[in-house]
Parts: structure tokens; C-alpha cells; sequence
């Protein structure tokens, strides 16, 4: 039943995201902490979180000081962005991410989140990378943008440490067998 759901859910997100309005991959994708991320239009976050399960990931998950500035110094230099971060209910004062991730970081602006007006249910980044709560269909002048992440595909290369490594190991097993 519960697989079911999901797939309800996924369903009617993949559909949402099929109607937004003009949302689409903006660029490249960088790598950070074997992560991708690729900006992404956006109109609001709820449209922007459907498109980013559509691409087979989320809205970026901040987890600490480093992936916010990279994401803010990637990203978000002049540009407000959509984050995954959202109440668990209406006017709740827990937050949860998109992707499942436990909330162990936070960047709040000073005063937020506030949940003010008619409820601020989302989060974003102002270009200074601090965080504010925001409704999904706003007048603010911002975010125009998300931010899409997903597990990366590339295959690391080997650090030259453990290439060193392989080669003396290499280098001892040649050695003993000529013995």
C-alpha cells in the first residue's frame, strides 16, 4: 500500500512539473561531495521540487557551511534560490527535506523563518546565502531559480596517494617474484 502511494504521489508530481511553466535545466551541472547540481528555472517551489523528481533528484539538501557556500558561490551570487527545506505542516515550526535528509544545518537570516503574511511554508537563499521562509506563490522579486540535486553519476578518479600506492605495491610484487 505504501509503494502505491509513492507511486500516486510520484505521479501527480511528474504532472505538475509537465505543467509548470517554463521550468528547465539553466547550464551545466558541478559536482560537490559526490553530489550534481544544475540551477533550474523556477516560478515557484512547488513546480521546482516536481521538476526536480522528474530529473531524478530534489531540491538541494544544504547539509552544512560548505554546500551552502558552495551552492550560494556556484549559484547564488545573484540569484535568490529555491532550497529543499519545508515546513511539515502548515504553520509548523519543524522542517524536513525534500530528499529525506535529517535537518542538522540551518542558515537563517536574522528574524526567520518568521512564517509571516499568509504562511511561509518553503525555504530560499538570498544571494548573501542566508535562508528565509517564503509562501510558493508570492510577490517577492525572488527566486527565479532552484537548485537540483542529485547522487553523481562520474566515477571518481584515483587520488595520486592511492595511485602511488598501487604502484609501489605493484613495484613490491614484482620485486618478490624475481627473488
Amino acid at each position: 500500500m505504501k509503494k502505491l502511494n509513492i507511486l500516486a504521489l510520484t505521479g501527480v508530481l511528474a504532472l505538475t512539473a509537465s505543467s509548470a511553466n517554463a521550468i528547465s535545466l539553466v547550464g551545466s551541472a558541478f559536482s560537490f561531495g559526490g553530489h550534481d547540481y544544475t540551477l533550474i528555472s523556477s516560478d515557484n517551489w512547488t513546480n521546482s521540487e516536481a521538476f526536480a523528481v522528474t530529473q531524478g533528484g530534489h531540491l538541494v539538501a544544504v547539509n552544512d557551511i560548505n554546500e551552502n557556500n558552495f551552492i550560494i558561490n556556484t549559484f547564488g551570487l545573484q540569484n535568490s534560490l529555491w532550497i529543499g527545506l519545508y515546513r511539515t505542516a502548515p504553520h509548523a515550526s519543524t522542517w524536513a527535506w525534500t530528499n529525506g535528509d535529517a535537518v542538522t544545518f540551518a542558515n537563517w537570516a536574522g528574524g526567520e523563518p518568521n512564517d509571516a503574511g499568509t504562511g511561509e511554508e518553503y525555504v530560499h537563499t538570498y544571494v548573501s546565502g542566508l535562508w528565509n521562509d517564503l509562501d510558493d506563490n508570492n510577490s517577492y522579486s525572488g527566486p527565479k531559480y532552484g537548485v537540483l540535486e542529485t547522487v553523481s553519476t562520474k566515477v571518481p578518479e584515483p587520488s595520486s596517494v592511492l595511485m602511488l600506492l598501487g604502484g609501489l605495491l605493484a613495484m613490491f610484487g614484482i620485486r618478490r617474484q624475481s627473488k
